[in-house]
């Protein structure tokens, strides 16, 4: 798998595609953090659609750990978004219950669009 991410003015948006291996989910974060462009806190969109892989429950936690370790993602909002009815949107799901312990604030959707409102709303109407 592969994954890319691009910032504009709303959010950023990190797509996976294919198959990923752990390792790469981490790095592109980590990179992401790293980006010169990005601006914390930030609205994160992870974009789902294009993979069917299926990571177990272990590297799911160690992607949320490796997350909450980094600083530069504190106070920024998630949004994932995946294929409804599907492995992928469940996992999708833990992948949020899982970061939801860690401090993120982050939902899961299988609309695009509505990922993306959703992120647009200011945080006070979010929280409520």
């Amino acid at each position: 798998m592969s994954l890319e991410y691009s910032i504009n003015d709303h959010c950023i948006v990190v797509t996976a595609y294919g198959v990923t291996p752990l390792e790469e989910v981490i790095m592109t974060f980590e990179r992401l953090a790293a980006d010169a462009a990005f601006q914390p806190p930030a609205n994160i969109l992870f974009d789902v659609r294009h993979t069917e892989y299926g990571p177990s429950t272990e590297e799911i936690e160690a992607v949320v750990r490796s997350l909450g370790k980094l600083e530069a993602f504190k106070g920024s909002r998630w949004a994932t978004v995946a294929n409804p009815n599907t492995l992928v949107f469940g996992v999708a799901r833990m992948f949020c219950c899982l970061a939801e312990s860690e401090g993120f604030c982050i939902e899961p959707f299988s609309d695009y669009e509505a990922a993306c409102d959703w992120l647009r709303e200011p945080e006070s109407e979010v929280s409520s």
